[in-house]
C-alpha cells in the first residue's frame, strides 16, 4: 500500500450549500428561465430547498458577480442580463460592501440614529449587501475634500455609500461623481442624490406655533456647530413661524458640549427681554437644558418652556415630562435602504428619490401653559 499523500489535485472538494444554490440560480439565467427579476425569495427558497441564509449567501455570490442586482421590493432582484445573456452596459456591482460615512464616531450617536442604522443594514443584508461605518472626522473641515474623497471611495468591494450629517462640498462631490449614494437628512439646494429624513422642517414650524399659542412669544432655537442642510432649514422655519405668530425667534449656534450650551443658555438670561420659549435641536441636551434653567432660576415649565425637536428615550421618563416629537425610526430605515438598493438597480434609469416621514407631537409638562408675560 503507498504511503505517499494525495496530491492536492486529486482530494475531494468540498462544495457549501449556498454554492450549489449559487449553481443553479446561473443555469436558471442561461435556460432564461426569468424575465427582469428573480422570483421573491420565499418563493426561491421553497424551488431550491435551502434557508432563507443560505439563499442570502448564494445571492451575494452572484451580485459581487454582476448576474444579479438586488433590489425590489419582497426581495425580487434584478437580472443583469439580456434574454441573449449579454450583460447591461449599465452600473456594474462591484462587491457588496454598503458604507456609512460621518463625522462622529457610532457609539456617540444618539439611540433614534442607531435605530435607523441597524434598520438599514438588516434590510440590505436581507438583499445580500453588508454594511460598514466609517468615521471621518477630518473630512468634514475640508473645503476641497476631493482628494480625500476620492481615496475614501476606492475602497475595494464597496457598491454605494451612506452619508450621516454631510456638508454642502462632501454631497455635491458625490454627486458629481455619480457614485450610488443616499443621504441621511437633508440634501442642499440644487443637489441630486436620493435622501431620507424625518420632517423636522414641518416639526420647527410646529413647534413655534405651540409657543405662541401658549403665551411664550420670546423663543430660541438651539442647534450645534457643523449646522446640516436639514439644520439650516429647521432654523429658517422656526424663525420664519415665529414671525408670523406675533413673536421672534433667535438661533443660537453651540459646539455640540454642555459646558459651551450652558455658556449660551447665560447668555441669553443676561438679555433683555430674556427668551422663554426653547426650541433644542439635540435631544441628548434637552435635560440639561431644563436643567440650567432651572438652577439660573428660570424653572420649566414655570417660567420657560421647551420642546424637543425629536425624541429620545431618556426622555420618555424625565420629570417633568418632556414635550418632543416622537419619529418612526426603523420606517425612515427602510425607507433608507429601499433608495439604496434603487439607486444600486441597473434596471432603474432614474435612481433619485426621497423618503419623508412625519414626526408626531407628543405633548408635555415643558411645552408649559400660558407664560407670565
Amino acid at each position: 500500500m503507498s504511503t505517499h499523500p494525495l496530491a492536492p489535485h486529486s482530494r475531494p472538494v468540498r462544495v457549501t450549500l449556498a454554492e450549489q444554490a449559487a449553481e443553479c440560480i446561473r443555469q436558471s439565467l442561461r435556460r432564461n428561465q426569468w424575465q427582469g427579476n428573480l422570483p421573491a425569495e420565499g418563493e426561491l427558497c421553497r424551488e431550491l430547498g435551502v434557508s432563507r441564509g443560505t439563499l442570502r449567501s448564494a445571492l451575494a455570490v452572484l451580485f459581487a458577480e454582476n448576474l444579479l442586482s438586488p433590489g425590489g421590493r419582497g426581495g425580487r432582484h434584478a437580472i443583469v442580463a439580456k434574454a441573449d445573456g449579454r450583460k447591461r452596459r449599465l452600473h456594474v456591482l462591484s462587491g457588496n460592501l454598503v458604507r456609512v460615512l460621518s463625522p462622529q464616531p457610532r457609539f456617540i450617536i444618539s439611540g433614534q440614529t442607531q435605530i435607523i442604522f441597524q434598520t438599514l443594514s438588516e434590510t440590505l443584508g436581507r438583499a445580500g449587501l453588508h454594511f460598514e461605518f466609517e468615521h471621518h472626522p477630518g473630512l468634514w473641515d475640508l473645503h476641497h475634500p476631493d482628494s480625500a474623497l476620492s481615496k475614501i471611495t476606492s475602497q475595494p468591494n464597496t457598491v454605494g455609500w451612506v452619508l450621516y450629517r454631510s456638508t454642502q462640498v462632501v454631497q455635491k462631490w458625490f454627486a458629481a461623481a455619480e457614485i450610488p449614494t443616499v443621504v441621511i437628512g437633508g440634501i442642499y439646494p440644487e443637489i441630486a442624490l436620493s435622501h431620507g429624513e424625518f420632517d423636522l422642517v414641518a416639526a420647527s414650524r410646529h413647534a413655534a406655533g405651540i409657543f405662541a399659542s401658549r403665551g411664550h412669544l420670546r423663543m430660541v432655537f438651539l442647534t450645534v456647530e457643523r449646522a446640516t442642510a436639514g439644520d439650516l432649514a429647521c432654523g429658517r422655519e422656526f424663525a420664519a413661524a415665529a414671525a408670523a405668530a406675533g413673536g421672534r425667534a433667535e438661533i443660537v449656534v453651540y459646539d455640540d458640549t454642555v459646558p459651551d450650551l450652558c455658556r449660551k443658555l447665560d447668555g441669553l438670561l443676561l438679555t433683555n427681554p430674556v427668551p422663554n420659549a426653547y426650541l433644542v435641536a439635540v435631544p441628548n441636551h434637552v435635560p440639561a437644558t431644563i436643567g440650567h434653567l432651572t438652577r439660573r432660576r428660570y424653572p420649566v415649565p414655570q417660567t420657560a418652556a421647551v420642546i424637543s425637536r425629536m425624541d429620545e428615550r431618556l426622555l420618555v421618563e424625565s420629570i417633568p415630562t418632556v414635550a418632543r416629537y416622537q419619529v418612526d425610526a426603523e420606517r425612515l430605515g427602510r425607507g433608507l435602504a429601499r433608495l439604496m438598493l434603487r439607486a444600486l438597480n441597473p434596471a432603474i434609469k432614474t435612481s433619485i428619490g426621497q423618503c419623508i416621514v412625519m414626526p408626531e407631537f407628543v405633548d408635555g409638562e415643558t411645552a408649559g401653559g400660558r407664560a407670565d408675560l
